[in-house]
Order: structure tokens, then sequence, then C-alpha cells
């Protein structure tokens, strides 16, 4: 069999990232909805949803409870199917929807009831309409109050066009946006205040709140129009597969088959809580993290660097997410459905318990994928934008493939074992084309030192020690 044919076989077996043993019942058809070339897409709708169906569940990462909160774009050209992240979310949050139709009549009625009775002497108090699925097609301030009214329980905003929320606000209220959503990632408190009796006054203790948010590239850069504010790290971006140039090909909805078993798990993760403390995970992100420190640290690329530094915590928010489905499903091949709905209502503590077990070798090594990809698209899209001297040097996606540059490519690894300042610099001008500044070749050298990958010899020349 020919190379050719090797990579053919590859692709029609099924995708390199997510293995079918890591798709449990829930993922499996949201992923095979899309097909091999949009998975990654498809596990970041599903993993944004989960988030906020498992709204009683959190993680300890790195000894601090986080909420399982994530933001996560989904970008792609015009008629690339972005529409199927739509039907991935609507199929998952089944119940959050139908519940926010019916509270919305009952908002309905209850606005009728307030028109007709408002020139009564006694009016009645507004009351409260939990709706946990929340339009953008709205102001700032209904948002906020909106948000506030769902007591405690995580709501989510899914909408297939970012333009819908930069339109609608426009600058003053889309930064406001931006500060909402990088509170909302961490679980912080959010409040806004304002004199007037009719204005919005909101005070949440702590901000429960996942976006999804599908778009081109053009709104993606004015949605992260500051880039140094602390979003973009918090994000998670997606690409859709470039279909310019592929055959029709028909799309496939859901079976109601399908559809039933997207729902009886979708129903199982409203039910779990806890705080899921899973150390095999934890040992894994620190390694990861580290590993990509020492790689940026060895060509002096600050970006790769600084887009990392939350990558890792939404991988893992993300992995928590598919080991959750996991105990779903293998509690309902226990129990059957209704049993594993008595289960976890029955016994509380069952998920933390069972969870444990879903660190297996194949799910932490989804998890160093799903990371990579991550990184991998901060600087896909904004790596040339925040002035790196990254250029698909050190790693690069080529078609749906992660590509590394070898060790030996790195400015470090090309250095002798001992060298001197001027010799880093012409280094540094072979490897990126152009001459580092005196800051730059500071930084570099303090950084190596910091990880204690050089020393500094008594004639003023570097020894390498890593």
């Amino acid at each position: 069999m020919n190379k050719t044919q090797n990579v053919k076989k590859k692709e029609q077996v099924g995708g390199t990232r997510i293995p079918r043993q890591a798709r449990a019942q829930g993922v499996r058809e949201c992923l095979d909805h899309v097909g091999v070339e949009n998975e990654m897409p498809a596990l970041f709708t599903t993993t944004g949803t989960t988030s906020v169906l498992a709204s009683d569940v959190t993680v300890e990462i790195h000894n601090r409870v986080h909420p399982l909160n994530q933001i996560v774009n989904i970008i792609g050209e015009a008629a690339s199917k972005k529409s199927a992240m739509d039907e991935i979310f609507e199929e998952l949050a089944y119940e959050l929807i139908e519940e926010k139709w019916r509270i919305v009549e009952e908002e309905k009625k209850w606005r009728q009831e307030a028109k007709r009775d408002r020139n009564a002497k006694k009016q009645k108090d507004k009351p409260r309409f939990p709706l946990r699925v929340q339009t953008l097609n709205t102001t700032v301030a209904n948002l906020a109050e909106r948000l506030e009214d769902v007591d405690g329980k995580r709501a989510i905003s899914f909408t297939p066009e970012i333009d819908i929320p930069l339109t609608k606000w426009g600058k003053t209220g889309t930064n406001e946006f931006s500060t909402m959503l990088r509170l909302s990632y961490d679980g912080s408190c959010y409040e806004r205040e304002a004199k007037s009796l009719e204005a919005a006054n909101v005070h949440i203790r702590s901000l429960q709140w996942s976006v999804i948010m599908c778009g081109q590239p053009e709104s993606l850069y004015k949605l992260m129009s500051n880039m140094t504010n602390g979003l973009l790290s918090r994000a998670a971006i997606a690409k859709m597969h470039d279909n310019t140039y592929d055959l029709f090909c028909s799309d496939r909805p859901f079976t109601d088959d399908e559809k039933r078993r997207i729902h009886e798990v979708a129903h199982l993760l409203g039910l779990m809580k806890g705080t899921m403390v899973v150390p095999k995970l934890e040992a894994r992100s620190i390694k990861w993290a580290n590993n990509v420190c020492m790689t940026a640290a060895k060509d002096g690329n600050d970006v790769m660097a600084r887009c990392r530094l939350r990558d890792h915590i939404s991988a893992y928010r993300m992995t928590v997410c598919l080991m959750l489905f996991k105990v779903a499903e293998r509690l309902i091949k226990e129990h059957g459905y209704e049993g594993a709905e008595k289960v976890l209502v029955e016994n509380p503590d069952i998920t933390a318990k069972m969870i444990v077990d879903e660190q297996t070798p194949t799910m932490l090594k989804v998890y160093d994928n799903i990371a990579d990809y991550i990184l991998d698209m901060d600087m896909l899209y904004f790596g040339d934008k925040l002035k790196a001297n990254y250029e698909d040097k050190n790693c690069r996606v080529i078609g749906e493939e992660r590509s590394y540059r070898t060790a030996n490519d790195s400015i470090y690894e090309c250095l002798p074992k001992v060298f001197s300042r001027e010799m880093l610099v012409q280094q540094c001008k072979m490897n990126n084309g152009e001459e580092p500044t005196n800051q730059k070749v500071n930084s570099m050298l303090f950084n190596w030192k910091q990880k204690k990958l050089i020393e500094k010899q008594n004639t003023g020349s570097f020894e390498k020690i890593g």
C-alpha cells in the first residue's frame, strides 16, 4: 500500500484527534454528524453546551475550583456549514430550549396583564424569568439583568453570527460584552450600577455563563479588537473546514434514534453534581504547559509563550466535559436510562467517584490534542497580528494536520554547546530573517537562565546545560 492509499485509509477510518474510544454516547452522535473534517468545531460546540448542562459540576484545576464555563468561537467562511453547529447545540440543549419557550410564554402573559393593569393603584412586582438560554440580540443591560435572574445556574448564549452583538451594541457595548465574557470565564463577580430607578442595577456574585459564537474571520477580529485584554487567552477558537472546492454533498440530519441518545445523556448531565478531582489529568496539563513554555523559550517565541497561558485550562475543562459523557454512558449501560437517572438523584457523589476511572491514556491523549489545537488556532489567527516572529516555524496547521519543527530547528538547539552573545544574534537572524533587538536578546538569555538551560561563564560566554 503506497503513501497516498495510507492517507486515504486514515481519512476513511476516522479523525486523528478524537479516537472512537473517547467518543461516548452523545459525543459520538454529534461528531459523526459533521464528519472528520469538522470534528473539532463540533467538539467545541459539544463541550461548550455541556458546560451549561452540567451546571452543578465544577473541577479542581491547579488547587483552585473552576467552573466549566467556556467561550467558544467557531470560525469559517460563508457557506462552510457552520449551521451544523446550530443543530448540535439545539439537540444537546433540547430541555433548556423547551424550558426557555415555556418561560417566554409566561413572560408574555405577565406583560399583557401588566399592560392591562398599568393604571391600577397597586402594581404587581415583576417576577423573575430565569432563562438559561440567552439571546445576544438584546442590549447589554437587558442581558445583564437576564443573567442575574438565572439564580446561580449556568446560562448559555449561542449565536450563529458574531456580528449580531457587535452590530447591535457598537464599540461601547462591545467593550462591556468583552468584560462580561472575561468575568464569566473565571466565574467572577459582575456588578452594574445606575442611578436611575428604571436602569439596570445588577449584582451577580458569580457570573456563570458560557458563550458559543459562529462567524467569519473578519467578525472574529472585530470581537478581539483588543488582543491584550485577556479575552483571546480565554477563548477557544475552532476552524471550519475550507469546502471551497469540495464536491457537492448533501447534509445528513440527525435521525430520531440519534436525537434520543443525545437527549438521554444531556438529561443525565443536568443531574450531575460535585467538584471533579482528576489527578492524572492535572499532571498531564502541567506537563503540556511546561513543554510548550520550554519550546517557546528555546526559540524566543514570546507569542507562543503568552498564548499558551490559559489554553491548558480551556482544554482541561473540555476534557472533563468529555469524561462526564463517559460517566453517563457507563451509568446507562449498567442501570439503563431510568436507572441511571435514579442513581444520580440518590447518590450525588457518584459522578466525582466515577470520573476518576475515565483518566485513561486515550482521554489524556485527547487532552493533548485539544490543547495543541487551541494553541494552533491562536497562532494561526493572531500570531502575525501580535507582531511575533512566528511564521509557521515552531508549529503550524497544514490542512487538518499539526506539524512541528524539530527541536534541532529552535534557536537554542542550533547554537553550539558554548556560545557568545554575538553568536546568538547571528542565529536569530538566520532563523527569523531579521536582526533581533538588544531587548529581545536580553530577554532570551534571561529566560534560558531562569529555566536552567544555560550558565554564564567567566569569559562572558554561555554554556548550554539543558
